[in-house]
């Protein structure tokens, strides 16, 4: 397919040569996508849904249509369901796509390259390959949050609450994913930093609310006062753990971090429930995941005009705390601005940097 491509464009290269400039820059120009594709994890979760409103308001704002594709974290589930898509016929087509670990990452860009589509992804990138050395044609871009910014402001939030000394629990994320890896390296440099808070133990909770209740519960049983605070490396885990200590009368006692700064979350830093999280905006990850993947695709940036900062970044993100919540739960998105031409102004307008080496 992606022989057949390029002869095409050779051929259409050659007729443009023969014809000369009056066959006119319309018959030249690339057709613009009828759809963009996303991939989320899951439907039911507000940051999902939030990564598919920003991913619409690019898709609305340039007549296409946003088809959203939920596995449930199988990955097998979006491999199958990208295989489809391409066995179609797919050529050109723009895929914003979440692939469910790092295991699966590879085969989703060789395949949208495969299918002469583009691609960009979220989250989890391997460390050992990127969009520039890997299925280069097809993979426009990675785009991230900062895991250990997230996990050291996060600790150094608990060393404080807690006066900087007592013993701390973690709830892990899946650990192959990179902003498990991420958090949990923030956090042992708060910890370094922070001497008098030690961990007394770390489990693994999957991102979930109901194994990270399940887990704290165990942990009270086990560790009674000597567990001073909660690090969660997410809000899902948070919210359970915040539900387990509410059932022995502790919440709002022994402090809770999460990360993502969800509504749910927001509220109950404002009420005191819990400490801080890491507010990312998923409206802002939809919208130039989709924004990147259209913009290549309908011929408005060229992949090979990138470098490899705009190919592998991090979006900005800001620490939620009782001093900063209030203006953080009365912000309300404007769909203007997560219009493709608004993004189109500047697609990395709102990147930290590029992803560094040694965290994925």
């Amino acid at each position: 397919m992606k022989l057949l491509k390029r002869i095409s464009a050779a051929v259409v290269a050659a007729v443009a040569i023969a014809v000369g400039p009056m066959a006119g820059h319309g018959a030249m120009a690339q057709e613009k996508p009828k759809t963009i594709y996303l991939a989320v994890g899951t439907t039911s979760s507000e940051y999902w849904q939030e990564v598919i409103w920003g991913a619409e308001q690019v898709a609305n704002s340039v007549g296409a249509k946003l088809e959203v594709y939920e596995s449930g974290f199988d990955g097998q589930k979006h491999m199958q369901q990208l295989g489809a898509i391409l066995a179609a016929g797919c050529e050109g087509c723009a895929f914003a796509w979440f692939p469910d670990s790092t295991a699966f990452t590879k085969a989703f860009v060789e395949r949208a390259e495969a299918g002469g589509a583009f691609m960009t992804t979220m989250w989890n990138r391997p460390e050992e390959i990127h969009p520039w050395d890997t299925a280069s044609d097809a993979w426009i871009a990675n785009i991230s949050f900062d895991g250990v910014d997230s996990g050291y402001q996060n600790g150094m939030a608990l060393c404080k609450a807690i006066g900087g000394k007592g013993g701390i629990a973690v709830l892990k994320g899946t650990p192959d994913n990179p902003p498990s890896k991420q958090r949990e390296i923030g956090l042992l440099k708060a910890v370094s930093e922070c001497p008098g808070m030690t961990i007394l133990d770390t489990q693994i909770g999957n991102w979930g609310q109901t194994e990270g209740q399940n887990i704290t519960r165990t942990w009270i049983a086990r560790y009674g006062d000597q567990l001073k605070g909660v690090f969660a490396q997410n809000d899902g885990m948070a919210l359970g753990a915040v539900a387990a200590l509410r059932e022995k009368g502790l919440v709002g006692k022994v402090p809770v971090t999460g990360s993502d700064g969800s509504s749910d979350v927001l509220k109950l830093i404002k009420s005191g429930e819990m400490l801080s999280s890491m507010r990312i905006s998923s409206q802002l990850h939809g919208a130039v995941a989709a924004a990147l993947a259209y913009a290549v695709a309908s011929g408005d940036l060229k992949i090979g005009d990138l470098a490899q900062a705009q190919r592998d970044f991090y979006l900005v993100q800001t620490l939620a705390t009782k001093d900063n919540v209030d203006a953080m739960l009365s912000a309300q998105p404007n769909p203007a601005d997560f219009s493709y031409d608004a993004l189109k102004k500047n697609f990395w307008a709102r990147s930290k940097g590029q992803i560094p080496v040694g965290v994925n």
